[in-house]
């Protein structure tokens, strides 16, 4: 829209501002928060949610937001638990708080894809066990990394939705287990292939050729290798360690895919590194010694602190967009080798960081509801409240991403599927290796503080 000139002079120069400078999406959305306030002081706070073509509000489930945070759900959701916004600023973390020391997973507690869920229950943030809730992993997000409410929301409510038990709130942050009920259909874990794991992932392979859950050595030493071209695990190494990562799926996994889910994922993980891992003493600075312990250890680096600043969700696609302008790659996917497919309409780069969003919880909702049987239309209208109740208030009527979502999709043509994409199931897995594992990595001497 900006370069076909359809923007006003006014929006075109928010757009600019937010390109030069992620950051300027955070002070655009408290702006409008605070004008709002301001021009009706006296006003009665408005439950926002997804509204109908008519204007009236559409949440059959309950939900929504009043100021600025979630209400029950009802139905068959009443036994969903709803996150509470939890305190915020620069804190030790773990510090010495004897209910979050390290502890390394027992034989029967999972671990799955992701470095920063596997610390927080490695830490006892989360549950140890490694399956979640909804409230739990959302709350334990703010606490231990310090993002903002919404984003903390919005990570959980994706978790539950892509891989859990929507009835009873919980999954598993590795794969399948038998501790998550199967009311809605089959609850497959976060390491289920398409949705959190996806192919030309920093540290996992593609499923195409193997187990898509262990951790590869190999590509982390690439990761490290990169990184000390530019001296940190900053934007610029996500940039070019993603461009490399795609290069090389696209060239030799037959089967490769990258769509609009790819694109949110592949981005979003790299943030959560530069943003949610370095040290919030010196927030500008990913280095070794922060980054490493997450990655090879499960565990939170010595004299740790979480941001001081909330990271905040408008903050996290205006970062996607960006790191995704510095090394653009195509959305498409591989019909056997050498045979790359374009994604028609799929031209992110002329997107702002609000048009993102939206295009990003499009393509979010147009997946959800795979783990669901197609004919099983009561089951659909749970996973549609829950969408619209617990995810879509945070992305409409808020002043900086409006999505028109009054076109509401139905379960789609994948609804059903009970697997990864090739028909094998999701395994559970230990994750990265246990503390410990790499010597000198997570134990760090007293006069050698991370910065």
């Amino acid at each position: 829209m900006r370069r076909a000139g359809l923007l006003s002079e006014e929006d075109a120069a928010k757009f600019d501002a937010v390109k030069r400078d992620p950051a300027a999406a955070d002070a655009l959305f408290e702006a409008h928060r605070r004008d709002a306030a301001e021009s009706d002081p006296t006003a009665e706070p408005e439950l926002v949610g997804i509204r109908k073509r008519d204007g009236l509000l559409d949440l059959p489930l309950g939900g929504g937001l009043l100021n600025g945070v979630l209400q029950p759900l009802s139905g068959a959701l009443a036994g969903v638990d709803i996150p509470t916004p939890q305190p915020q600023g620069l804190v030790l973390i773990p510090g010495d708080d004897p209910n979050h020391q390290f502890q390394a997973p027992g034989p029967t507690d999972v671990r799955g894809i992701c470095p920063t869920l596997n610390a927080l229950a490695n830490h006892g943030y989360l549950s140890r066990d490694g399956i979640t809730s909804f409230a739990e992993a959302a709350n334990a997000v703010q606490t231990g990394y310090g993002f903002t409410y919404e984003l903390s929301v919005f990570l959980s409510a994706l978790g539950l939705l892509a891989g859990g038990d929507l009835a009873s709130g919980k999954y598993s942050i590795g794969g399948a287990d038998a501790r998550v009920p199967n009311t809605l259909g089959p609850a497959l874990g976060l390491d289920k292939h398409g949705v959190f794991e996806i192919d030309g992932s920093i540290t996992r392979q593609d499923i195409h050729f193997g187990n898509n859950a262990n951790f590869l050595l190999q590509r982390w030493e690439e990761y490290v290798n990169t990184s000390n071209i530019y001296g940190n695990f900053n934007k610029e190494t996500q940039a070019l360690d993603n461009g490399n990562r795609y290069d090389y799926s696209r060239e030799t996994n037959p089967d490769f895919f990258a769509g609009g889910i790819w694109f949110a994922v592949s981005h979003a993980e790299r943030v959560f590194v530069y943003e949610g891992l370095a040290n919030g003493t010196t927030q500008s600075d990913a280095n070794y010694a922060n980054v490493a312990p997450f990655f090879l250890n499960d565990t939170f680096p010595e004299y740790w602190y979480r941001r001081g600043e909330p990271f905040s969700l408008p903050a996290a696609f205006a970062e996607a967009a960006a790191l995704f302008l510095a090394n653009p790659r195509q959305p498409g996917g591989n019909q056997g080798l050498g045979n790359f497919v374009p994604l028609d309409g799929q031209n992110i780069s002329a997107l702002s960081p609000p048009e993102l969003g939206c295009f990003i919880l499009e393509n979010v909702l147009d997946i959800i509801p795979n783990q669901l049987d197609s004919e099983a239309s009561a089951l659909g209208q749970a996973v549609l409240g829950f969408t619209k109740g617990a995810i879509a208030p945070f992305f409409v009527n808020d002043g900086y991403f409006n999505c028109d979502l009054s076109s509401f999709a139905a379960p789609g043509q994948n609804a059903g599927v009970t697997g990864n994409t090739d028909g094998t199931p999701s395994e559970a897995s230990s994750g990265s290796p246990v503390n410990g594992a790499y010597p000198g990595i997570g134990v760090i001497a007293p006069d050698s503080e991370p910065s």
